[in-house]
């Protein structure tokens, strides 16, 4: 994975659990969940060094970063609340 973001849009650092003690025919969106969102890659690093660090070895889970793009709803939909 290159996480390097592009200049071409807004990022943010998704962190990511992984659990992998569930059985293979479990579906993805149970086995993965979207723990929090930060705004810089060092944070998003600080955080997930810190999950990693309170599991166990064992315990089947795995925590990891991502980058994504931030969308942004336009003001005009924010002010009709859509």
């Amino acid at each position: 994975m290159d996480p390097t973001p592009s200049s071409k849009h807004e990022h943010v650092f998704a962190i990511v659990r992984a659990d992998d003690f569930h059985s293979a025919d479990t579906p993805v969106c149970v086995r993965v969940t979207v723990k929090k969102v930060v705004f810089t890659e060092e944070r998003a690093r600080q955080e997930v060094d810190r999950l990693n660090a309170l599991r166990s070895a064992d315990d089947g889970v795995e925590y990891f970063w991502q980058v994504t793009r931030l969308e942004r709803c336009p003001a005009e939909q924010q002010e009709r609340g859509t």
